[in-house]
């Protein structure tokens, strides 16, 4: 099965609501062993955490994939890579998108989405907590609002609470993710 890399990086932190951007890269390794890294997807979310942020931004690169692949999310965000990491959404949606302690599951939508997506793939979700490669950079380049709208083309979502800035060139000869 190919390992498809997606490294997520976010302006927001914690448990705090607010305005924030979140951005994703996605790295495989082609047959000929040499890597393609996707172009970076960014979106801004009003009135959400770094949790909710990460979880949309890991839906939407899942619904990229065209086949079964394992799935290694790299993030920052501790909560998110640790539910994934102990299979805590699978026990949640067994009870009922309730927690342990028999309360309601935080952003048990997003949860339920993001499980949906890794089953109609056929994905296996495999999940890193740690300050990736890609952290630093990300980092710098996601506050830079005005350095991205002149290489990004903003493309409003459909979900009506985002806005996604998309890079204007594409990649040459793209894989089949």
């Amino acid at each position: 099965m190919k390992v498809v890399d997606i490294f997520i990086g976010t302006t927001l932190r914690g448990s705090a609501k607010g305005s924030g951007r979140v951005m994703y890269i996605m790295r495989t390794t082609r047959k000929n062993g040499s890597d393609y890294e996707a172009a970076p997807q960014i979106a801004e979310y009003d009135d959400t955490t770094e949790s909710e942020s990460v979880l949309r931004a890991i839906r939407d690169a899942l619904q990229r994939l065209h086949y079964a692949c394992t799935v290694v999310i790299h993030t920052e965000c501790s909560n998110v890579a640790a539910a994934i990491t102990q299979h805590w959404p699978e026990k949640w949606q067994h009870d009922g998108w309730k927690s342990a302690k028999g309360n309601p599951v935080k952003n048990a939508v997003l949860w339920e989405m993001l499980l949906q997506e890794v089953e109609d793939g056929g994905h296996i979700l495999l999940a890193e907590s740690e300050k990736h490669e890609y952290a630093e950079w990300m980092r710098f380049n996601l506050p830079l609002k005005r350095a991205l709208k002149d290489i990004f083309t903003e493309v409003p979502k459909t979900d009506g609470m985002s806005r996604v800035l998309m890079l204007e060139t594409i990649p040459v000869n793209p894989p089949r993710w």
